[in-house]
């Protein structure tokens, strides 16, 4: 299945994106245990020769109606049933593509490494190999279970690395929503919420905008993330595939609207 690029879609020659993350979450497949991961290593091992463990995301649900947990629970505090199952990492040779999977997850990264000169593949061509990932556990997972993966939440996730110049030294320079008068903060952390909804006027998913400022290679910057999450309309392939590609589309229409004509400017919109 290939998808084509949108017309219209705002573009730039050197946008300031780090990283790429699309993805599923799915009930637990009946059957599955942590024995199986090997077997599902052995999907992706020719794309994905290194493999490395790491601690289990927690679930993630986008709930509609009640109000939004704006703190986190403290660290180490949660209830768990049965065994804890590890997360592993499958990364290509380089280390600029992999995949996440757990037992109710599989997400693809895509992400700068090194000196960041490695060129993004554009979507269209990592939700191809995306989609092909996914239906390749489907049929892995069925032989398992008897039934299809149970898929419940999907994901999209453009992560921005926006580094100050000497002309655009401050948030406001970036983001047209912002303007702190004469305030100079030394640190920023800001999260906003929107639903979006379907044709239907009905809860489809939310975007999720977090924005804080660090520092890369000696240089201020701001982490700029934006992420779409909701539940696609079935859990079959297609829809999933047209969710992801949903986010996509508000993702980066949004990040054009949000951000200021000079920061267009010196990122090259076409």
């Amino acid at each position: 299945m290939s998808v084509a690029r949108p017309d219209g879609l705002p573009d730039f020659l050197n946008p300031p994106l780090n990283e790429v993350v699309m993805g599923v979450q799915f009930s637990r497949p009946k059957g599955y245990q942590q024995i199986y991961a090997g077997q599902v290593w052995q999907l992706f091992k020719d794309q994905y020769p290194v493999v490395q463990e790491q601690p289990a995301l927690p679930p993630a649900f986008e709930t509609f109606g009640l109000q939004q947990q704006i703190f986190p629970p403290p660290p180490g505090f949660g209830f768990f049933s049965g065994a804890m199952h590890d997360r592993f990492w499958f990364l290509t040779s380089k280390g600029e593509e992999l995949l996440q999977f757990q037992e109710d997850k599989l997400l693809h990264n895509w992400r700068k490494i090194g000196d960041e000169t490695n060129e993004y593949p554009r979507f269209e061509s990592v939700i191809d190999r995306f989609g092909d990932e996914l239906g390749k556990l489907q049929e892995f997972m069925t032989t398992l279970s008897g039934q299809q993966l149970l898929i419940n939440q999907c994901e999209v996730s453009y992560i921005n690395h926006i580094v100050f110049t000497e002309a655009l030294p401050t948030p406001q320079h970036w983001l047209n929503f912002v303007n702190f008068q004469s305030i100079s903060p030394n640190d920023v952390s800001m999260v906003l919420r929107e639903t979006i909804l379907d044709d239907e006027q009905r809860p489809q998913a939310r975007l999720t905008y977090e924005i804080s400022i660090g520092q890369k290679s000696g240089q201020q910057m701001m982490n700029l993330g934006i992420t779409f999450r909701g539940i696609p309309k079935t859990p079959n392939l297609p829809d999933v595939l047209a969710f992801l590609n949903a986010g996509r589309l508000r993702i980066v229409t949004r990040f054009a609207e949000i951000t200021t004509t000079a920061a267009h400017e010196y990122w090259g919109k076409k």
